[in-house]
């Protein structure tokens, strides 16, 4: 499955699920550097998601990854 609009690019929100369902079945201790690939994605994929509105009307029920993107 991939993460794309009609118009075949990348969806931020698509994305920004993806990383953050993979973040949250991973152990950081037994898979740091995967771990931190996610967390760093995610917190790439923080200006999109605020530009479009994204964060105003979507509540970050995981507290990790509410810190990851400031909100």
């Amino acid at each position: 499955m991939t993460n794309t609009n009609p118009g075949g690019k990348p969806s931020a929100i698509a994305s920004f699920v993806t990383h953050v369902k993979a973040l949250e079945a991973l152990d950081p201790h037994h898979f740091p550097d995967e771990y931190a690939e996610h967390a760093d994605r995610i917190r790439e994929l923080e200006p999109f998601l605020r530009a479009h509105g994204i964060l105003d009307v979507m509540n970050i029920k995981n507290p990790e990854v509410a810190a990851l993107i400031g909100v």
